[in-house]
Formats: structure tokens, sequence, C-alpha cells
């Protein structure tokens, strides 16, 4: 942990529990992020809607999610009351158990930040706690959009429509069921040139962001 919120007259929420052994104090700690993300998602809320809801900044709850930040006990009484959870969800070592694998329903993906002419909603796991990240990506007809070159490799696998796809100079056009592998590295600047909106699957090894 490389950090705490910034209520300086509070503790750690779990600091001064003199019935929990060091061990289990780090554990109760870890288990916050991941906690706390799975409630942000189950209620369909975005990390700037919660922030408002909770006056906690959207930086700091997003460092509690990556395990970055130890909450104090102002930040998380703010938390889980904008939760509907007592604070004892969060610290209480008999809380909900993380599950190993995790389950985003149709539905209830969550969407992530997009360019104009864009939308795109998460696939993936808290990248936390997986190396892979993908979204399903949505392109509107004559929009475009681009990747930074980055260490991750993607894979692009087109849903519907087509889509115009520029690596390194090279040009590739994607029809339905077709997909690139595109290695670590590269920029990739994606473009729509049909009448519909194209619609594709974009798994990461890393980062998914644009």
């Amino acid at each position: 942990m490389s950090g705490s919120a910034t209520d300086a007259d509070d503790h750690p929420a779990t600091a001064n529990d003199p019935g929990t052994g060091e061990a289990d104090r780090e554990a109760i700690v870890r288990s916050i992020g991941p906690k706390l993300y799975r409630l942000r998602q189950q209620g369909g809320l975005s990390l700037q809607q919660l922030a408002r809801r909770a006056d906690v900044s959207s930086a700091a709850i997003h460092k509690l999610e990556k395990g970055d930040m130890i909450p104090t006990v102002t930040t998380l009484l703010k938390l889980a009351a904008a939760l509907d959870r007592p604070i004892g969800y969060f610290v209480d070592g008999d809380g909900d158990p993380v599950p190993v694998a995790h389950l985003v329903r149709g539905a209830d993906r969550p969407p992530l930040p997009s360019l104009p002419g864009t939308t795109r909603a998460g696939l993936t796991g808290p990248p936390d706690r997986f190396a892979l990240q993908g979204a399903v990506v949505e392109i509107a007809p004559g929009a475009a959009l681009e990747v930074r070159a980055r260490l991750a490799e993607d894979l692009l696998l087109v849903l519907a429509g087509t889509v115009e796809v520029t690596i390194a100079g090279e040009w590739y056009a994607l029809d339905h069921d077709d997909s690139l592998h595109v290695p670590g590295g590269h920029r990739v600047h994606c473009h729509n040139p049909g009448p519909a909106v194209a619609v594709l699957t974009w798994v990461s090894t890393g980062d998914s962001g644009s």
C-alpha cells in the first residue's frame, strides 16, 4: 500500500483493533478494494458518480479499488453510506468473499471512457486482479478510434460491420468474424467506412484505454 486517504485526523480503519493480528489486518485492508469495486459495479456507478454520492474524490476511489491507498474511517463511512452498506462490510473478516472468477453480465457491462463517435463497455475483471483487459467497442459510421503505442498486445474481433485498421503503415479491412492480432509497441488506428455501426471485441494484455 503506497498511501492513505487525505483525512489527516483519522487513523486507518483497522489500525486500532486490538483483537486483530498484523496478518489479519493486512488481509482485511487488501480485501477493501475488491469489495468496493464489486459494489460500485453492482450499483452501475461510474467512479465520478460514486465520488459525487460519497463526497470522496474519484481519484481516491480509484486508488482504493486498486489497493494503492489505505482508507481512513471517515472515507469508509462515506463510501459505506453511499453504497448502502455498514462499515463492517468492508472491515469484517467474514464479509462477502471475493470470487475466484469475475462475471460480467451482458446487460451490466461497465461503460469505459470513449472518444467521440465511439462507445466502450468492459468485458473483463479489474486490472488489479487480471492482466488481460477487454471491451466491446462500437464505432459510428465515419468515426475513428486511435490507440496510442504501448507494450500491450491487442486482439480485435469484428462482431458486426466493417473496420479499417492502420498499423505501422499497413492497412487491413476487417469484416464480420475477422480478427487481427497486433504486437505491442504499435499505434492502432481504426476507422468505420460503412453505413452502419461497427462492433468489435478488443482485448489487450494490459491497459485497454485509448
